[in-house]
């Protein structure tokens, strides 16, 4: 997901409405409670455990501070790889430079007591999609926290900014140890789970079943980093036309609406008591067949008929059953 941070360009806050109600927590920090800050480190505000915790890349990217125009060191730490629903984080410390200046007069909306301070969110330029957590350490100096909604549920922007306060918090004086972290869902990679991952993808079609299908050989097949899974292929016998190759993934880590190549509204199939749905249209020569495993694992297989279209499922119709039959148990 692309992040926009107000920061870059100056942060633009717009008046909440006065709300002024804390969400749980304590109150600011006592002054005196540990070192006094000298000079705005955002970087030191996030340790290696603390970003692998809370889903996001370490280390982070510093950009200085611009006094002229009133903005705060930053830190971005970008999401991780292959996370399916992964936000960006921002940290900023601010260094003789007062959160009254920087938010030019606005209003403070919710408010959430989290490791010993009392975080202000104020809405930005981007509106509720992003968010933005503030606490003043003293006249001078403030940190900030910024994330943005994973889609369009802008209920969940606040998710990961909320999750990394209590490490930020933890590096801040007079700041409360941290607690164990936990990412927001979907702000980690999926991890590979459920009975495919033990399952040769080649054996799901014996070399006998094939065979009447005028198809070659199984050759196994890996996918990407962006694509994790494993599959096998058997090739067409009957050249640049006529039926595609056939192929077969198994996916253990990826949510069925985030395989790639689901195009269209699926027919539901039971096929020998397993729930199948396949994807095709009458303009299109290929064809697309899913058997869900579990929330995250599924089988995929993919071919067509370069010929004629209203052919691009037999393949698939004819290797649904099969497929169901030499599955493992689920």
């Amino acid at each position: 997901m692309r992040f926009r941070n107000s920061l870059a360009i100056g942060l633009a806050v717009l008046t909440l409405g006065g709300c002024t109600s804390v969400v749980g927590g304590t109150a600011s920090p006592v002054p005196g409670q540990g070192p006094v800050v000298t000079k705005a480190e955002p970087c030191k505000l996030l340790s290696q455990e603390q970003a692998e915790a809370i889903g996001v890349t370490f280390p982070g990217k510093e950009r200085p501070a611009d006094k002229a125009r009133k903005i705060p060191g930053t830190c971005r730490y970008p999401e991780l790889e292959d996370a399916p629903d992964g936000v960006a984080l921002e940290v900023s410390q601010s260094y003789n430079l007062s959160l009254v200046d920087y938010v030019s007069g606005a209003l403070p909306g919710e408010k959430f007591g989290i490791g010993g301070f009392t975080w202000t969110r104020y809405a930005s330029i981007f509106g509720p999609s992003h968010c933005s957590l503030m606490t003043e350490l003293d006249p001078k100096t403030f940190v900030e926290i910024t994330s943005e909604a994973p889609g369009d549920d802008v209920t969940k922007a606040c998710d990961l900014a909320k999750a990394a306060a209590p490490a930020v918090a933890s590096h801040l004086p007079g700041g409360q140890p941290s607690p164990p972290l936990t990412a927001p869902p979907g702000q980690k990679p999926i991890e590979p789970s459920g009975p495919l991952l033990t399952v040769d993808p080649c054996s799901l079609l014996k070399p006998d079943q094939v065979t009447p299908l005028n198809l070659q050989a199984a050759r196994p097949m890996n996918g990407s980093s962006r694509d994790p899974k494993n599959g096998c292929q058997w090739d067409d016998n009957d050249g640049d036309k006529g039926k595609k190759a056939l192929d077969l993934w198994l996916y253990t880590a990826t949510k069925l609406e985030d395989v790639p190549g689901l195009e269209g509204t699926p027919a539901e199939q039971v096929v020998a008591g397993k729930k199948w749905f396949v994807y095709s249209s009458p303009d299109s020569p290929l064809c697309v067949a899913m058997l869900p495993v579990t929330e995250t694992s599924s089988v995929k297989v993919s071919t067509g008929d370069l010929s004629d279209n209203a052919k691009a499922c037999e393949i698939p119709q004819a290797v649904m059953p099969l497929v169901t039959g030499n599955m493992p148990a689920f």
